[in-house]
């Protein structure tokens, strides 16, 4: 009777099957950096205190993602946004979103290259009073998953539309029953793309 595999064994057969997988189309393997102008719909802060709660607003701001094409389906990716501030009467609250995950792509249709991604990261949520001075921060679990074109312009230059849903870990500012810990809401991206 054979026995299968189990623990590292396992681990260590699943990941050479990947990586056989993937290194066996490595040919066509691509460094691409993007740029990007992103809207972040539906952000809310409910903090347990009414006088502190940041309504639904738009966080809008830009960053870049910078991903590795190990085969013409398949990427690593690893994105950073800055957005603007949300103000309500008394707070301010920043945020910094870092995610790294993973991209299945199409081939090109025409200059279309249609994509599915997922990923997992952390965001950075500040605070500070309106009036002046800094409340602090925290950092926060975050995920998103989405899908989005590129439309090649040449080999090298393209433009990126993306449309993704985020989740992130809100911080305990205050402490009060009611509070909310998580928000997430739509997010919309248009950018370009240089890949080398």
């Amino acid at each position: 009777m054979k026995v299968l595999p189990s623990g590292p064994k396992c681990f260590l057969l699943a990941a050479t099957i990947l990586c056989g997988t993937v290194c066996a189309s490595a040919q066509d393997t691509s460094t691409e950096i993007q740029g990007f102008y992103q809207t972040y719909r539906d952000f809310r802060f409910k903090t347990g205190i009414d006088s502190l709660d940041i309504p639904n607003t738009s966080l809008s701001g830009g960053g870049f993602t910078l991903a590795q094409n190990l085969a013409s389906w398949f990427a690593f990716w690893s994105q950073t946004t800055f957005y603007g501030s949300a103000e309500q009467t008394y707070i301010k609250a920043r945020v910094i979103n870092n995610l790294q995950g993973i991209r299945y792509q199409t081939k090109l249709y025409g200059p279309l290259q249609f994509y599915a991604k997922a990923g997992v990261g952390f965001s950075h949520i500040s605070f500070k009073y309106v009036s002046g001075g800094d409340i602090g921060g925290e950092y926060k679990f975050s995920a998103s998953y989405g899908a989005g074109a590129q439309i090649w312009m040449s080999d090298n230059f393209g433009i990126v539309l993306d449309a993704s849903h985020l989740m992130m870990g809100m911080p305990n500012l205050t402490g009060m029953p009611g509070r909310d810990k998580w928000d997430s809401g739509l997010t919309l991206t248009t950018g370009f793309a240089l890949r080398f």
